[in-house]
């Protein structure tokens, strides 16, 4: 009688076990992308926020005694009547432009100690002898002297307001030295009105 021969049939635990290394293999796979992806993401966020904070640097914060003294500033030129033969209106101006910009300078660190010294110097003599003819040669002065402060302040913290530093020095070489200042009372007002908006534009920035 022959033999009959019964094959084993083979264990299927070391396929199910190769299925389940291949799965776990696929699923790191797919972790190390999203790593990757949340790598990306997390990158961009940073880099939006350092735009962010950039354009926040763009705004530069003063004291409430800076603009206070700028308002004081504006609110005199306002108020107040034109110039005289005493030259009262012109001194006073002068003073209160001289007080706003050394706020506005102590308010954003910046020393423009010597500058505004020196223009309170010449804003002085403008008061000694009324009837001197020379007044507006030291209204120049004192101007161009508070305008070189402005500047000191506008470029290292107002670097986009460079045109309209521009324009204020334009506005004093307007005043003609040689000539009584109750000639050119409009010149000397308009380089006061100009200095009073760039105030204004550095208080808002």
């Amino acid at each position: 009688m022959a033999e009959i021969k019964i094959e084993k049939k083979k264990p299927i635990w070391p396929w199910i076990l190769l299925a389940l290394l291949i799965l776990a293999l696929i699923f790191f796979l797919m972790q190390g992308d999203d790593d990757v992806t949340d790598d990306i993401n997390d990158d961009d966020v940073e880099m939006i926020d350092d735009d962010n904070t950039m354009d926040n640097n763009d705004t530069v914060m003063i004291s409430d005694m800076a603009a206070s003294k700028i308002s004081a500033y504006n609110e005199y030129l306002s108020d107040n009547g034109e110039m005289g033969i005493d030259h009262e209106y012109s001194f006073a101006v002068l003073s209160k432009l001289i007080d706003a910009t050394e706020a506005l300078a102590n308010s954003v660190d910046v020393n423009i100690d010597a500058d505004l010294n020196e223009a309170r110097t010449q804003t002085a003599s403008i008061k000694e002898d009324p009837i001197e003819t020379d007044h507006a040669n030291k209204i120049m002065k004192a101007g161009n002297t508070v305008v070189r402060a402005l500047r000191k302040i506008q470029s290292q913290k107002y670097p986009s307001l460079a045109s309209s530093c521009t324009q204020l020095q334009n506005s004093i070489m307007e005043i003609e030295p040689g000539t009584e200042t109750l000639n050119q009372k409009e010149d000397v007002k308009d380089f006061f009105e100009q200095a009073g908006e760039l105030l204004t534009k550095m208080k808002n920035q």
